[in-house]
């Protein structure tokens, strides 16, 4: 059986509703630039950065693509569009 070294166990998938297309370089709090990859409905971004998801990290991607509808990861975490922390968040594309 061959494992991938871009899909390891500790790795998280994060996803927030975006109509942006391409590629988008984000600096993500205490870590590096992360690339997430948006296809027109959703972002998408997959690493070894924690199961929480960060206010921070979150407005670092609107900041760049605008609103988002939603904002969640593979841990089972989710801000959706009713929730204080993706109100918050989106307060940056304002």
């Amino acid at each position: 059986m061959l494992f991938s070294p871009l899909a390891q166990a500790d790795d998280t998938t994060w996803t927030a509703g975006s109509s942006h297309v391409g590629t988008v370089t984000v600096p993500i709090e205490n870590g590096p630039n992360v690339v997430w990859k948006c296809d027109g409905t959703t972002c998408r971004l997959t690493g070894p950065w924690g199961k929480e998801l960060s206010i921070d990290s979150c407005q670092n991607l609107v900041i760049r693509v605008g609103k988002i509808s939603f904002y969640k990861n593979s841990a089972g975490k989710i801000w959706t569009k009713n929730s204080a922390e993706l109100k918050e968040c989106n307060q940056v594309a304002d």
